[in-house]
């Protein structure tokens, strides 16, 4: 069954993943793959601190927005409610909501960090209200980064090509309630 597609170009905030920077790990070759299968544009930025990350999104809100909602991709190593950058500063749930207010509304933001999710519903429920996102994805628990990257493709792509998101995680969770169980997948609102 071939899907009507429903394009949202992906732009990508990513850090370094450990200290090997000549042959490090990156989620750009992902991202590139998706992009190129559901002819969609991307944009792939690396923050390590917390002014190139502040500096970035601002980029991303200024330029980014003229093309419509799409899906932000943060990927960083996590711990419950907050993304971490690699000189030590990390960045909590209502700091990502100030820096992003409203200026992403309508767009996807998936948390491709271990645990960033595992946090009360009412920080979620409050992020969600404050950006005006249409949807949060992210893992609830410490993910392998293979299950993760692999469950991060299936999503990106399937993110491209449904309108709602309600039948997205329904096939997601009819056929990986193992990737699930292992990483702890949640998405938020569970009524979209």
């Amino acid at each position: 069954m071939a899907l009507k597609r429903y394009e949202k170009n992906i732009v990508c905030l990513e850090s370094l993943w450990g200290g090997d920077i000549e042959e490090r790990l990156s989620v750009a070759p992902l991202i590139e793959f998706i992009a190129k299968l559901n002819e969609v544009k991307f944009i792939h930025l690396t923050c390590n601190t917390r002014v190139e990350f502040e500096f970035n999104l601002r980029e991303v809100c200024i330029r980014g927005r003229k093309r419509g909602p799409a899906i932000l991709y943060l990927a960083f190593h996590g711990l419950s409610g907050k993304i971490l950058l690699p000189d030590g500063d990390a960045l909590s749930l209502e700091e990502l909501a100030r820096l992003m207010g409203g200026k992403f509304k309508d767009w996807i933001v998936h948390f491709g960090s271990c645990s960033t999710l595992r946090t009360k519903e009412s920080r979620l429920r409050d992020f969600f209200r404050s950006t005006k996102v249409s949807l949060l994805v992210g893992y609830r628990k410490k993910v392998d980064w293979t299950e993760s990257t692999s469950l991060d493709l299936i999503l990106l792509d399937w993110m491209e090509n449904y309108k709602k998101m309600g039948p997205m995680r329904k096939k997601v969770k009819s056929r990986y309630q193992d990737l699930i169980s292992a990483t702890g997948l949640c998405i938020y609102p569970e009524g979209r």
